[in-house]
């Protein structure tokens, strides 16, 4: 872990527990070590870096490739662990990337939507998450947060305060045999468990497919 990455990762914990006071659910369901991917709801630019200030372990995140069109922004989010992924396509190099930071016992976190819900309901996954975790083999730990959307949401450039709360799921390990699709709704339909459980408020978007079958 660099001292860039640490730095960074415990001024986000301060600045989201100062503005956000920060709720973290389930924090034990991750794995002290080996490889794991972190899927989450996305709602917010403020998604990763919140996500990733609650994991002690050093992180890597899948980021959309356009976000390295600015120099400076390329620049930075790499040393960050960001590496680039092409929307609604089988970007066959970020899955093999993906796939070998895994396989070195690390924790990807990703955003199955490949894109910011402008309404907080989820959106359809995209198929390369489910190609990743046939080819890895770790578990997958189901996350949803709640607050991004209010305290900096679609379109709004300046945050304001507003409650967070992270909420991870139980580890769930595929098997050889389960199919893209299987893989897909098991993690969209578990972070919309965990949406139901502390946003009760709010539909999540998969009641409709819940009540099919």
């Amino acid at each position: 872990m660099t001292l860039l990455y640490r730095t960074a990762r415990d001024v986000a914990r301060l600045a989201f527990k100062l503005a956000g006071r920060t709720r973290v659910i389930g924090y034990r369901n991750l794995p002290l070590e080996g490889g794991v991917v972190v899927a989450c709801n996305h709602v917010s630019y403020l998604d990763p870096p919140l996500v990733g200030s609650t994991i002690l372990r050093e992180c890597t995140f899948m980021a959309r490739h356009d976000l390295w069109d600015r120099p400076w922004m390329g620049k930075l989010i790499s040393r960050l662990n960001a590496f680039p992924v092409r929307r609604n396509t089988a970007d066959r190099a970020s899955i093999r990337e993906a796939v070998g930071i895994l396989n070195r016992g690390l924790v990807l976190v990703l955003f199955p939507e490949g894109t910011r819900s402008p309404d907080g309901l989820l959106q359809d996954p995209q198929p390369g998450v489910a190609m990743i975790v046939q080819k890895a083999g770790v578990p997958v730990i189901p996350t949803a947060v709640i607050g991004p959307e209010k305290m900096l949401p679609v379109g709004s450039h300046l945050p304001r305060v507003a409650r967070l709360t992270v909420a991870f799921g139980s580890p769930v390990v595929f098997g050889r045999d389960a199919g893209r699709e299987q893989i897909l709704d098991t993690i969209m339909d578990g972070i919309a468990a965990l949406l139901k459980e502390h946003r009760p408020e709010m539909p999540t978007g998969r009641e409709s497919r819940s009540s099919v079958g």
